[in-house]
């Protein structure tokens, strides 16, 4: 059967990128409703490994998603991708991310970001997790630059964005430099199911043969959404039911006071 599997019936491998303590284990904690996943700290370089986690639909998987470490050094991975492209001046982008993915050694000091580069080569769409509270730096240029070398369809996703209009309108702009337009804004911290809904319909766009099984989760996922939104409404209805006809009798009462 595996010899013969179809894009159709093949499991979408999504890689989560970005910035060190963007929230991108959170994210994904949110996608998989559950708060085992990985580590969160509040410091820098948390996640050291890539890491797997795949997503349902009742029994059947849909996607698998890869938790990446942070990109620490972005100027330092830039220039040495710059190297190697003056070098190789025949060779797509693509292949220049893999040359250098195949030519850092476990000591070099770009090892981690090797790391997440081999991740995104083997990936078939990726999320690019961004914190707009911070400013639109050299680094978040560079490493977009980067990324958009893979040829991978990049979905940006802001995160932490209660409070702050204006800078998702600024990080809205500079993204339109690099013609990435399909974002959206997920907060790990304000979760809205509609956020995650269409973070899936954006896949779906952006990634044709993986319609239907997307399709799949996003149906699965919505309505049992609705059946605990249900359930949540039928709790509170009680409890009000329940404390208007909440009676005391008048001995009861006095004695209580007494």
């Amino acid at each position: 059967r595996n010899s013969h599997r179809t894009t159709s019936d093949a499991l979408l491998n999504v890689a989560v990128v970005g910035h060190t303590n963007t929230g991108k284990t959170s994210l994904i904690r949110t996608m998989l409703r559950s708060s085992e996943f990985g580590v969160i700290e509040d410091a820098a370089g948390t996640t050291r490994h890539v890491e797997q986690a795949t997503i349902f639909a009742d029994d059947d998987p849909i996607l698998h998603l890869y938790d990446t470490p942070g990109l620490e050094d972005s100027r330092a991975l830039f220039v040495k991708i710059k190297k190697l492209q003056d070098k190789s001046k025949l060779l797509l982008p693509v292949q220049i991310l893999e040359q250098f993915s195949t030519g850092i050694t476990v000591d070099d000091p770009l090892e981690q970001e090797a790391k997440v580069i081999r991740q995104i080569l083997r990936s078939d769409i990726l999320l690019y997790i961004i914190d707009v509270r911070e400013p639109f730096l050299e680094k978040y240029r560079l490493e977009l630059e980067i990324m958009t070398l893979s040829a991978k369809p990049i979905i940006p996703v802001f995160n932490f964005i209660a409070g702050h209009d204006r800078e998702l309108v600024t990080w809205r702009q500079h993204l339109a430099a690099f013609h990435m337009h399909a974002t959206l804004e997920f907060d790990t911290v304000a979760f809205s199911f509609e956020a995650e809904k269409r973070l899936y319909q954006k896949m779906q766009t952006l990634l044709e043969p993986y319609y239907k099984r997307l399709q799949k989760l996003i149906d699965y996922r919505e309505k049992f959404w609705n059946q605990l939104c249900l359930s949540g409404a039928k709790r509170v209805t009680e409890l009000i039911i329940n404390v208007a006809c909440y009676r005391v009798d008048e001995s009861t009462r006095n004695d209580l006071i007494d």
